[in-house]
């Protein structure tokens, strides 16, 4: 399959087929997703100021790596300058066919974010975002290295926006020396100020929950959080016509918010905007 010059798959002398691409590592190392995404990317491409221009958004450019040197990443946004939202978001690589997966699946992750949301995906992230099962990684280790390429292309592109305001309801992340990865949350939650609290639980239903959610075209808003123990959410999309808005979905993040910020919360759906 010959690859056009405007491809993501470029090579100085020759074009090169995707099976060449994954020579490397075995592509039965790969989750199924993760091939998919190899295979038949969405993203790929640029955007140029003309297209930027065209839609009244600003064109950012964030790129890492070097061809002499094997790997080299592109990220194109389309970001609002009225809020800093990305609006669209493709790429170009050269390299590893791993590479290919980790520019596709940052950049399904950063549509409708903001610029500052997006300095904060991580390598789980994408790799949680490309797995088949939750328990099994789809990127082999070898790979993260191609990971951390695109994290820093995204870094540069972000850094292209700073100058722009963020959304009037979008809360900074908590401060360092309130921050705790462990699991079992925040022992002192309830002693947070409410708009930290809130930060806190934006944070984590950003990087725990609405990446899997838009997958399927949902999303979900937080309302209130009421008496600092009961977390009213708003659901969008096709959420609002699913059944396990009101089961699976919600006791899952339920079970999210209690372990990563404070089991005393407990999750309240909006029942009025349901449709089922």
């Amino acid at each position: 399959m010959q690859i056009p010059y405007h491809s993501p798959l470029l090579r100085e002398e020759k074009a090169m087929d995707l099976e060449d691409m994954g020579a490397v590592f075995y592509w039965t190392r790969y989750s199924k997703k993760m091939g998919e995404k190899i295979e038949k990317p969405r993203a790929v491409g640029f955007f140029t100021e003309f297209h930027a221009q065209e839609k009244g958004l600003r064109l950012v450019v964030g790129k890492e790596g070097r061809v002499l040197e094997g790997n080299a990443v592109s990220l194109y946004w389309l970001v609002d300058e009225a809020d800093g939202i990305i609006a669209d978001a493709k790429f170009q690589v050269f390299g590893e066919s791993a590479l290919i997966a980790a520019a596709e699946g940052a950049c399904e992750l950063l549509i409708h974010k903001n610029y500052d949301q997006a300095k904060r995906i991580t390598a789980d992230l994408i790799d949680k975002q490309l797995r088949d099962r939750q328990e099994k990684a789809a990127f082999p280790p070898e790979t993260g290295g191609l990971l951390n390429l695109v994290l820093d292309a995204i870094e540069k592109a972000a850094a292209c926006c700073e100058d722009l305001p963020l959304p009037q309801n979008y809360l900074s992340p908590v401060p360092r020396h309130m921050e705790n990865n462990e699991e079992g949350g925040y022992p002192n939650f309830l002693e947070f100020p409410r708009a930290t609290k809130l930060s806190l639980i934006e944070e984590v239903l950003n990087k725990e929950v609405r990446p899997y959610i838009e997958l399927d075209e949902g999303g979900i808003e937080v309302v209130d959080l009421v008496n600092d123990r009961e977390l009213m959410i708003s659901y969008k999309g096709n959420c609002t016509s699913c059944f396990s808005a009101i089961g699976a979905t919600l006791s899952t993040i339920q079970h999210i918010v209690q372990t990563k910020i404070h089991p005393s919360l407990v999750v309240v759906p909006n029942m009025d905007e349901l449709k089922f």
